[in-house]
C-alpha cells in the first residue's frame, strides 16, 4: 500500500484525504433525504430566495455542502421519483410519466431493485414518510419496496388540511385518506399535513434511537409545495409581521411561502430530535426538490435566475435547489460544489455508504460522488446529463460540463454557456458546433434506449403518443438507428465502387426517379456523417456524389431516398 503514495504528490494529498475521511465514521451513517414537491430554484434563502423564511434549511446547507448544478431526471414528479428510487433513467424503464391517480394495477417496474431495499437489506431501518406516487397495488407500494415503515399517500398530492370537505384537486384523489403501512391510517381531522409528516418523522427518529446498532434511513417525502396551494394563517403571519416583515404581491404567493416555512419549521423538529438522539453527527442529510417550480398561478414558485418551470427542460424544469450535510468533516463545510451532478447519483452513493453493494444484474445510470464532494473535483467530467418530456414533440435538454442543449423537439437546437448565461438568452450553437453536435449525439445514443410508457397519466397522453411519438427523427434529424438504416428499403439498387478508392460515387436505382434524391451517410453507430440534399440526376436512374473528404476510411451505411423509394447499402471507404 506505500508504494501507492509515492506515484504523485497530487495522488498522495487525495489518497490521505480519502482515507482520513473514512477513518472516522465508525459506522454505516444514519440517512434522512428530504425531499420537497415542486420547489422553485430561488425558494430557498440558501439560494438566493428574499420572501420566504428558510432558516433552519439554511443553517444545514451553510453548515453543508450547497450543490448549484443539481439535476433530477424529469420535469415531473413521477418520473423523476422513479429515476431517483431506480437509479435509472426513468425512460429506460417505461415510466416517462406521471401515474394517474386512478391507476391501482400498473407502477414502476418491479423487476427494478430501489435503493431503499438495498438499504434494508444491509440492515437500515427504512421509513418513508409523506408522497409515494410511484404505485398504488400491494406490489408496487412502499412496504414492497424496501421500507419497513409508510405514513402518507400513494397517489401524487393531497389537501393540505386532514380530512376536510374540501375536493381537494384531481376529482377527490386528494382528499382520500392517507395511508400507513398497508392499510388505512388512523387520520386526524384538520391538522395541517406538512406539520403531521414531520411528527412522523420524528417519531421514527425517536423509536429508531432505542437500537443504536441499526443504522436509519428517513425518506421525508413532503408534498409541499405543490399545489393545491393551501398555507396555516399562523405561518402567514410569521412571515409578514416582525422580523421577517415580507410584503408580497399576491395572496397566492404569501400562501405558497407560508408552505414552504411549514417544511422548514418540519426539518428543525427532525435536527432536534437527531440531536436529542446523539445522532446528528453520524447522520447524512440531504435536501433536494423532485422538479423545477410551477410559476403560475397554481403554482407560484420562483426558478430565478432560471429560464422555464416545471414540465419543461429548461434549466428551471429540472435543476433544483440541493445540500448535503454531515457534521465532523464528512461532507465539507460552507462549501458550494458546482459542477453537474444528477438524482441519479443519489442511487451509488447511499449504497455504498451503507456498505452495501449494487444487485448483481442491476443497472444504474448514476455513480457515488461522495469522493469528488470532498476533493471538489467533477464526477461528471464530459458526461452528459439528460432530461426528455414528451410533448407533441420530445422537449430535450442536456447539461455537460459549462454547456447546455437544448431543444423543443422539432430539431432546432441552441447551445448555452449555462455558467455565465443561467438564464439561456445567448444562444451559442453558431460558435461551436462541434460541442452541440457532440451533445445531440450523446442524446440521440441515450434516446435509443428508451421503451414504449408502461402507463400514462391520462387518455390524453396515451393518445398523444400513440399519434405523435417518439418520432426521434423529428427531434434528432438526420439520424436514423443502424436497424432502421438496414430495413427501410422500398427498392432495389446499389453504390459503385463498393469498396470505392475514389472521392465519387455512383448510385443507381434500379427502376425510373422521379423525385429528387437525397442521401445520408451513416458510420456504423449510426452517426450521420454527410448529409446531401435534391442531388441531380445523371440519368433516368442515377445520380453522383462526392464524398466529404473528411470523412475518414471506414465501413459505413448509404441511406438513399427518392419520394417514396429508399434503400440501404453498406459500402467501404479506403482512400
Amino acid at each position: 500500500m506505500k508504494s501507492l503514495f509515492k506515484i504523485t504528490p497530487l495522488f498522495t494529498t487525495i489518497t490521505l484525504l480519502i482515507i482520513s475521511h473514512f477513518q472516522g465514521i465508525s459506522q454505516s451513517p444514519n440517512i434522512v433525504f428530504i425531499l420537497l414537491d415542486d420547489l422553485g430554484y430561488a425558494d430557498v434563502g440558501f439560494n438566493g430566495g428574499t420572501d420566504i423564511a428558510t432558516p433552519n434549511i439554511d443553517a444545514l446547507a451553510d453548515n453543508g455542502t450547497i450543490f448549484t448544478s443539481a439535476y433530477v431526471t424529469h420535469p415531473f414528479c413521477g418520473p423523476s421519483r422513479a429515476g431517483l428510487m431506480t437509479g435509472r433513467y426513468p425512460h429506460k424503464i417505461g415510466a416517462q410519466y406521471n401515474l394517474n391517480d386512478n391507476e391501482y394495477v400498473l407502477g414502476v417496474d418491479t423487476n427494478e431493485t430501489f435503493f431503499s431495499k438495498v438499504l434494508q437489506d444491509a440492515g437500515y431501518n427504512t421509513a418513508l414518510i409523506g408522497k409515494w406516487h410511484l404505485g398504488q397495488s400491494a406490489a408496487h407500494q412502499p412496504n414492497s419496496r424496501g421500507f419497513d415503515y409508510f405514513y402518507g399517500m400513494l397517489t401524487g398530492g393531497h389537501n393540505y388540511f386532514t380530512k376536510t370537505a374540501a375536493n381537494g384537486g384531481f376529482n377527490g384523489a386528494y382528499n382520500r385518506d392517507l395511508r400507513e403501512n398497508g392499510g388505512l391510517a388512523n387520520e386526524p381531522a384538520n391538522e395541517y399535513i406538512t406539520d403531521l409528516f414531520s411528527d412522523k418523522g420524528v417519531a421514527f427518529i425517536q423509536d429508531a434511537e432505542t437500537n443504536d446498532s441499526d443504522p436509519f434511513f428517513l425518506f421525508m417525502s413532503y408534498n409541499a409545495p405543490h399545489s393545491p396551494i393551501q398555507s396555516k394563517t399562523s405561518d402567514e403571519n410569521i412571515l409578514t409581521n416582525p422580523p421577517y416583515s415580507f410584503s408580497y404581491s399576491n395572496d397566492r404567493r404569501k400562501q405558497y411561502a407560508a408552505m414552504v416555512y411549514a417544511v422548514d419549521r418540519g426539518i428543525k423538529n427532525i435536527v432536534d430530535a437527531l440531536i436529542a438522539a446523539n445522532e446528528l453527527d453520524n447522520t447524512l442529510i440531504v435536501f433536494l426538490s423532485d422538479n423545477g417550480g410551477r410559476l403560475d398561478n397554481t403554482g407560484m414558485a420562483n426558478n430565478a435566475p432560471l429560464r422555464g418551470a416545471k414540465g419543461d427542460t429548461y434549466e428551471g424544469g429540472f435543476r433544483v435547489p440541493m445540500f448535503m450535510h454531515w457534521p465532523d468533516g464528512n461532507i465539507p463545510i460552507g462549501a458550494s460544489y458546482d459542477y453537474p451532478v444528477s438524482s441519479l447519483d443519489l442511487y451509488p452513493t447511499f449504497v455504498n455508504l451503507a456498505g452495501a453493494s449494487i444487485p448483481n444484474g442491476k443497472e444504474i445510470d448514476g455513480k457515488d460522488i461522495l469522493n469528488n464532494i470532498i476533493i471538489n473535483t467533477n464526477a461528471r467530467a464530459g458526461e452528459s446529463i439528460f432530461a426528455m418530456r414528451h410533448k407533441k414533440i420530445n422537449n430535450v435538454g442536456i447539461r455537460r460540463d459549462q454547456w447546455k442543449a437544448y431543444t423543443t423537439g422539432n430539431g432546432v437546437w441552441r447551445l448555452y454557456n449555462i455558467d455565465n448565461d443561467k438564464g439561456e438568452s445567448n444562444n451559442l450553437s453558431a460558435q461551436y458546433p462541434a460541442i452541440l453536435n457532440s451533445m445531440i449525439d450523446d442524446a440521440y445514443q441515450w434516446s435509443k434506449t428508451h421503451i414504449t410508457p408502461q402507463f400514462f397519466d391520462s387518455i390524453e397522453a396515451e393518445n398523444n403518443w400513440n399519434a405523435n411519438l417518439p418520432k426521434f427523427e423529428i427531434t434528432f434529424p438526420g439520424y436514423l438507428s443502424v436497424e432502421d438504416i438496414l430495413i427501410d428499403e422500398t427498392v432495389s439498387g446499389y453504390v459503385y465502387p463498393n469498396p470505392t478508392v475514389k472521392s465519387n460515387l455512383t448510385i443507381t436505382f434500379n427502376g425510373n426517379l422521379t423525385n429528387a434524391v437525397d442521401v445520408i451517410i451513416y458510420d456504423t453507430l449510426g452517426h450521420p456523417v454527410q448529409i446531401e440534399k435534391n442531388l441531380l440526376k445523371e440519368s433516368p436512374n442515377k445520380v453522383g456524389l462526392k464524398l466529404n473528404p473528411n470523412i475518414t476510411n471506414g465501413n459505413y451505411f448509404i441511406h438513399i431516398t427518392s419520394g417514396t423509394n429508399s434503400f440501404s447499402k453498406a459500402f467501404i471507404i479506403n482512400r
